[in-house]
This record gives C-alpha cells, sequence and structure tokens, in this order.
C-alpha cells in the first residue's frame, strides 16, 4: 500500500466499490426469482453462481465480499496515508483506527442480535460486519507501522501461515489436516474461545481464526 502522490480522487475505486455494494445489497434476490420465473437454464446457472456452497466448493458469490475487503485496502493509501502525508501523527491514526474497527464490531453484534439484551449463551458475537472491522483495523496497524517490504513479509505470513495451520493440526479426535466442517482446527478454537453461540452450531462463517487470511486481502 503506496501512498497516492496526489490530491486526485481514484473514480475507479468508487465505480468498482458500487458494483461491489449492488450485490452485498441483495442484487442476486432478482437473479434468483428470474431463474424461478422463467426456467431458463441461462438464469439457472447464474443462480448457482450467485450462491454460497454449503462447505467446499467455489462460486462467484464467493468473490463479493473479498472483493469489498480488497477495495477498503486499496483506499487505504488514500484516507490514512494522506492524513499521514497532511501531517497527522500515527498516534492519532491509531486511536481513529482502533475507534473505527471497534464501531464496526460492535454494529456487527447488534445487527446479529437486536438491542434485546440476551443470555450470553444466545448472542452471536462474530458478524460480517465484525469481520470488517477486524481486518481494517489490524491492516491499518500494520500499514501505519512497517514499510512495503513489511507489509510483503505480513502478506505472505498470514496466507502460508493459515495454510500450514490448518494442514497440520485438527480438532481432537480427527486427523491431522481434517477440513471438514467440525474437524478443522479453526472452528475447533472458535468453539473454545468465541462466547455465545456460533452460526453453524460447530463453525461460523465469519469466526476469528478465519478472520487471519481476509487481513491480507487489505495489503
Amino acid at each position: 500500500m503506496t501512498p497516492p502522490s496526489t490530491g486526485q480522487r481514484l473514480y475507479s475505486l468508487d465505480a468498482l466499490r458500487g458494483f461491489d455494494m449492488f450485490w452485498i445489497m441483495g442484487a442476486e434476490a432478482v437473479v434468483h426469482s428470474l431463474a424461478t420465473a422463467t426456467g431458463s437454464p441461462i438464469w439457472e446457472a447464474a443462480a448457482h453462481q450467485l450462491s454460497h456452497p454449503d462447505w467446499n466448493g467455489f462460486r462467484l458469490y464467493d468473490l463479493i465480499f473479498p472483493l469489498f475487503l480488497f477495495l477498503a485496502g486499496v483506499a487505504t493509501p488514500y484516507s490514512v496515508g494522506r492524513d499521514l502525508e497532511n501531517g497527522k501523527s500515527k498516534q492519532q491514526m491509531l486511536l481513529r483506527v482502533i475507534r473505527r474497527g471497534l464501531v464496526l464490531v460492535l454494529l456487527g453484534i447488534i445487527y446479529n442480535n437486536g438491542l434485546v439484551l440476551k443470555p450470553l449463551a444466545e448472542i452471536r458475537f462474530p458478524s460480517v460486519l465484525g469481520r470488517i472491522g477486524l481486518a481494517y483495523m489490524f491492516a491499518n496497524i500494520i500499514y501505519l507501522y512497517t514499510k512495503q517490504l513489511g507489509q510483503i513479509i505480513w502478506f505472505c505470513a498470514l496466507l502460508i501461515g493459515y495454510w500450514l495451520l490448518l494442514s497440520f493440526t485438527s480438532a481432537p479426535g480427527f486427523p491431522m489436516g481434517d477440513l471438514t466442517m467440525e474437524g478443522n482446527f479453526a472452528s475447533y478454537v472458535d468453539r473454545l474461545i468465541i462466547p455465545g453461540h456460533l452460526h453453524l452450531t460447530i463453525h461460523d462463517p465469519e469466526g476469528l481464526m478465519s478472520t487471519l487470511p481476509p487481513l491480507a486481502l487489505l495489503f
């Protein structure tokens, strides 16, 4: 992430962000409705690609959230980087980054559970907003205190480290490298340390451990 040399707005970033938000806001429902109404193989194929697989597999719909995080990383030099160039201190930016990240985590908890007080065991803490907040916060902290080489090292360490973690560990009672929903190590750690309940009981798609790779998308 290299700071921009001019104050000009990057309109291509805005356009791509708008395209991504179009799908995040639920545009896939239109495609699913067309597939149901027409029975067309073309629309049915498009609808299939605009849904998540239950566990294994990959579809185009799986690119929407990673693209959003990637765009947040592209925007960093135009926000944090520019403010540093304009004289704000790293400490000021650090406090702003932490505040914004924690606000997103809090909003995610509210979105999941509403404003009704619930027993701890019934609260779902992980969320899409929470993952964005944590990834944004830690990636920007790394951006503030490392140079480009350090960011490359972090990028490689996060992706390779997570791959090694899943390849050479597992939940108790499962073979090493087990990648089933219950047997993988990331889901096991989430079950141990996240209070409340997970979205799928034994696994949460926005769990804490699986937030590590998305950090790399912001570099």
